[in-house]
């Protein structure tokens, strides 16, 4: 199954997710769709440097279904931590959508 890498940016705590050109960014749409281990493991490294760079915190891959702006995680957990805060919906990216 395809995995996204995601984390959350040490700076401010928000969700982000790498992409094809190795940067960290918030729509999980521009994230980079991993297939197989091999790709899977090579992002993982790439998390673990960037905590080491201090720039995220708690990398880790988890599956996706879909492509592109259609990634749509497997887990509620990730369902939730795409959308943000299940409170307030004034909030987070629910108030920027």
């Amino acid at each position: 199954m395809p995995q996204v890498l995601t984390a959350n940016r040490l700076k401010d705590g928000e969700v982000v997710y790498f992409d094809a050109a190795g940067h960290w960014v918030e729509d999980l749409g521009g994230a980079k769709q991993l297939v197989g281990a091999a790709e899977g493991e090579a992002a993982l490294a790439k998390g673990v440097e960037a905590e080491r760079d201090l720039k995220v915190v708690h990398a880790y891959l988890f599956d996706v279904t879909g492509q592109g702006e259609a990634l749509k995680p497997v887990k509620m957990r990730e369902i939730i931590r795409a959308a943000g805060p299940t409170i307030r919906r004034d909030l987070g990216k629910q108030a920027r959508a």
